[in-house]
C-alpha cells in the first residue's frame, strides 16, 4: 500500500509524503551510503581517518579513485587491497572501487605513475578498427584489474558533433559525430573491459557532445544545439545489446527536456526519458556532484536528494572534503534521511536505487576474471 501511494504521489509531481515509519526509516538509514560514490584524498590506507570514514562510518556503496591517489603501480594494489580489507574487518559492504579510464588524457593509471600510454577515443575512431578498440580496452581493463578497480567510468558515447565542443570533442573523448560509429568502438570498448572483469558506464546521458562550455565550471545550457534523434542513437543500440552495466548523467540543461533542471535532477530527462522512452532500468550515476554546475546552484546536501527523485541511484562525489572540512558524502547521507524523515523523498525511490547498487555489485562477481 506504501510503495502504491507513494509511486502515485511522485507520478503526480507532489512535495510531500506520507510520514516514514521509524522502523523503516531505520533499516533503510544504515544502507543510504550505498548510493555514494566518492574521491577522497591520499595514497595510503593506514592513518587515512577520512578513507576510513567513508568505508566503515558512511558505508559508501563505492570508492573513486583519481590519479591524486596514484604513485606506482605496487602503491595502487596496495591502497585497493587496504580499503577492501577495511571493509570486511569492519563490517561493512565491500565497495566498488572505481576510475575514469576512458585512454588519452582522462587515464588516471597514466604515464606519469609509471603505465603505459594509451590512445584516446578520438585516435581509436580515427583508425577505424574495431578490432584494435577491443584490444586496447582489454590492455585498459588488465591495468585496471590488476591495480584493484572493478568499475571503469567509461566508455564515452558523447556524438562530438559540434567541434567547437572543448570538454568533450577538443580533449579527443568522442569518438566522432557518426552515432553509428560512436555506438561501434562503445560496444567494442565494453566488450574489451568485460573480457577483463570490469564493470564499464555509458557517459553522458542526454549528451555533452554538442554543448559550447563545460560543466565542470558552470551552468551549460545545450537547449539549441542538442539533437536528440542523434545524441540517443548509442544508447538505445547498446542497451539494446544488453552489454550496459550502468549509465552516467550529465549536468547539461536542455529547456526542452525540463525548463526547470539540468539533467541530472531532472526526473522527465532520467525517468522519462532515460528509462521509460530509451528503456533502460539498471544503475544510473550522476556525474559529480562538485561541479560547478551543480555546487554552485544547488549545493551537495539538495543536488542529492533532487537527483535521486530525479531516478539516478549512485551519488558521485569526487572530492569528499568540502571547503568547511565537513565530509561531503556525510552532508548528503544526512540530507537523504533527513528527506525521508520528512516525507520529501519516497522511500521506495531509494529502495529500488539501492536494488540498482546491489545488481551493479553481483553484476561485477559474474563477469569473467582470469
Amino acid at each position: 500500500m506504501l510503495r502504491a501511494l507513494g509511486l502515485a504521489l511522485l507520478l503526480a509531481g507532489c512535495a510531500t509524503l506520507p510520514p516514514l515509519d521509524a522502523g523503516t526509516l531505520g533499516r533503510l538509514e544504515r544502507e543510504l551510503g550505498q548510493l555514494l560514490l566518492v574521491g577522497f584524498d591520499g595514497t595510503e590506507g593506514p592513518e587515512n581517518s577520512s578513507l576510513d570514514q567513508l568505508v566503515c562510518e558512511t558505508r559508501v556503496g563505492g570508492v573513486l579513485l583519481f590519479g591524486r591517489n596514484v604513485v606506482d603501480d605496487g602503491q595502487v594494489r596496495r591502497l585497493t587491497e587496504w580499503i577492501r580489507a577495511r571493509a570486511s574487518a569492519c563490517q561493512a559492504p565491500t565497495p566498488l572501487l572505481a576510475m575514469d579510464a576512458e585512454g588519452g588524457r582522462v587515464m588516471r593509471l597514466s604515464p606519469q605513475a609509471g603505465y603505459t600510454t594509451t590512445p584516446s577515443a578520438q585516435e581509436l575512431a580515427q583508425a577505424n578498427d574495431l578490432a584494435l578498440t577491443e584490444l586496447e580496452a582489454r590492455r585498459v581493463g588488465r591495468m585496471l584489474r590488476e591495480a584493484g578497480i572493478t568499475w571503469d567510468l567509461a566508455p564515452v558515447v558523447d556524438v562530438g558533433y559540434n567541434p567547437a565542443n572543448t570538454v568533450i570533442v577538443g580533449a579527443g573523448r568522442s569518438y566522432g559525430a557518426n552515432p553509428l560509429v560512436v555506438a561501434a568502438h562503445a560496444r567494442a570498448f565494453i566488450r574489451g573491459l568485460h573480457a577483463e572483469g570490469v564493470l564499464t558506464a555509458l557517459k553522458h546521458f542526454p549528451g555533452h557532445g554538442s554543448s559550447f562550455a563545460d560543466s565542470h565550471q558552470g551552468f551549460v545550457d545545450v537547449t539549441q544545439t542538442a539533437d536528440r534523434d542523434i545524441e540517443l542513437v548509442p544508447y538505445r543500440m547498446l542497451i539494446a545489446d544488453r552489454i550496459v552495466d550502468a549509465v552516467m548523467t550529465a549536468h547539461v540543461f536542455d529547456r526542452r527536456l525540463d525548463p526547470r533542471y539540468p539533467a541530472t535532477l531532472s526526473r522527465p530527462t532520467i525517468t522519462d526519458l532515460l528509462r521509460r522512452d530509451v528503456g533502460w532500468q539498471g544503475t544510473v550515476v550522476s556525474d559529480d556532484l562538485r561541479m560547478g554546475a551543480i555546487e554552485q546552484h544547488y549545493g551537495v546536501a539538495e543536488a542529492a536528494v533532487l537527483a535521486l527523485e530525479a531516478g539516478v541511484d549512485v551519488l558521485l562525489i569526487a572530492e569528499d572534503r568540502l571547503p568547511d572540512g565537513r565530509s561531503a558524502a556525510a552532508v548528503a547521507r544526512t540530507a537523504i534521511r533527513a528527506a525521508l524523515a520528512e516525507g520529501r523523498l519516497a522511500p521506495e525511490r531509494v529502495m529500488d536505487a539501492l536494488a540498482h547498487v546491489a545488481a551493479l555489485k553481483r553484476r561485477a562477481w559474474q563477469l569473467p576474471r582470469e
